[in-house]
């Protein structure tokens, strides 16, 4: 009864979150189709993608600083009229000179060039800071394709070990209904107690309450994978039937020791190279802080053409072009006090970046050593079960021998093909674990 209320629960349940899930053929998908769509479609990698490619045009637009400015300007003004002046020289007999009246129309073009010869390291430090940023970037990319990697490799072979718990489960439940079946026929024969077959009747209803909750695993299992890979809930997906037949044997026990895992991982791991891009980031911003204790130096140029020219007299109305080349140099003496003050901020910022890069190396190194540990438990454990199902097989043929010669019953003989069931069902979900703890172990490496 408790099993039916359940079934009618999940039968509900789906039919409400995946309406019309029969009307369309479930995806089938391998393990290298749902690490490209896992790829392809993880809304946080596409985020980290497009922070590096503005990184990158961060970086482009600080190279432009040691391009020449130039700007050109040009205008057009009304000018009130002005009456004609005069002068007198005495020029040993007094003589009158009289000035033109002023154009009434004024017209300026002006083309003006700076290039900058000296800035205190400003130009350079702000490369270096944004070539840190872009390379910070690009390891935080790399970093959440790697996480994805390892996200729907694990989701996948969950989903393989819950459908293999599942198929186990209901042979399971399977045989727990011929047990029962058989114990009833010997109970009417008066060869078996009532107790017998109560008992019996338990065990048929736990392997119901396990096959139940095995389903719900694998429905379970199906809608993370999906949500990973970003396949529609409705009709959802799935992974090969054969998908455990074709999963690759446990890899050997690690060697080299925890040492060279871990040098591997500091050297390999996108976390690393991004808390050090995110250090000479800071130790730039620093050199950049600095730069405003000196002066600017630039180099300014400029070519006017005009009616009137302003600078020529006197004015004539007639387009004329002056030049005029020079050094401006600038200092903000006032800014001082603000300028050490940002300096100290950004030492102390850069002193923070250190210190979070060290807590990530050893971030590092405690997720290596615990996925090994996990690694290497995963694979003892599933070398005791392959011995588990030998034994257990061999239980099995000596038991339906004398079961075929009439010494044994046929429950003993049904209880040994229970035991064996189980003992394979361990032994597939032993390997199971130890492929999500190698790919654990992997990811934590970095490769």
């Amino acid at each position: 009864m408790r099993t039916s209320i359940v079934a009618c629960v999940a039968i509900g349940l789906a039919a409400f979150l995946f309406p019309g899930a029969t009307a369309e053929p479930v995806r089938i998908v391998d393990l290298d189709e749902c690490i490209r769509l896992g790829l392809s479609n993880d809304p946080g990698l596409r985020s980290d993608e497009l922070e590096s490619a503005a990184a990158n045009a961060r970086l482009k637009e600080m190279e432009g600083q040691y391009v020449p400015s130039v700007s050109l300007q040009a205008g057009y003004a009304r000018l009130s009229d002005v009456a004609p002046g005069s002068m007198t020289i005495d020029i040993g007999v007094p003589k009158q000179v009289i000035f033109p009246a002023s154009p009434v129309n004024s017209t300026v073009v002006k083309l003006s060039v700076q290039q900058p010869l000296f800035t205190g390291l400003r130009i350079s430090s702000s490369i270096r800071q944004a070539e840190a940023i872009r390379a910070s970037a690009g390891s935080d990319a790399a970093r959440t394709r790697r996480e994805v990697r390892h996200a729907v490799e694990e989701a996948f072979w969950q989903l393989a070990k819950a459908k293999a718990l599942e198929e186990a489960s209901r042979e399971i439940e399977a045989q727990m209904e011929r047990r029962l079946a058989d114990l009833k026929t010997l109970f009417d024969q008066g060869v078996a107690t009532k107790n017998d077959a109560v008992q019996a009747g338990m065990r048929l209803e736990d392997s119901r309450i396990d096959a139940g909750n095995a389903g719900s695993a694998r429905e379970l299992a199906r809608v993370r994978l999906a949500q990973l890979i970003g396949v529609p809930l409705s009709p959802g997906v799935d992974i090969p039937e054969d998908a455990g037949g074709a999963a690759p044997a446990p890899a050997p026990a690690i060697s080299g020791g925890l040492e060279e895992l871990v040098s591997r991982a500091l050297a390999a791991r996108p976390e690393i190279a991004s808390a050090r891009s995110r250090l000479s980031a800071q130790e730039a911003a620093v050199d950049l802080a600095r730069a405003g204790r000196y002066p600017s130096i630039m180099l300014t140029g400029d070519y006017t053409l005009a009616n009137p020219n302003q600078r020529v007299f006197p004015q004539a109305d007639q387009f004329t072009g002056t030049w005029s080349v020079g050094l401006m140099a600038s200092f903000d003496i006032g800014r001082y006090p603000q300028i050490a003050a940002q300096e100290e901020q950004a030492r102390n910022r850069a002193a923070e970046a250190r210190e979070a890069a060290r807590r990530v190396s050893e971030g590092v190194a405690a997720e290596v050593v615990r996925a090994a540990i996990i690694l290497n438990a995963a694979l003892q454990t599933y070398s005791s079960l392959k011995i588990e199902t030998a034994q257990a097989d061999e239980n099995s043929r000596f038991v339906q021998e004398r079961f075929r010669q009439g010494v044994a019953l046929a429950s003993a003989n049904l209880d040994a093909q229970t035991l064996l069931t189980r003992a394979r069902l361990r032994e597939k979900a032993g390997l199971y674990d130890c492929l999500i703890a190698r790919a654990s172990l992997d990811a934590a490496v970095g490769e």
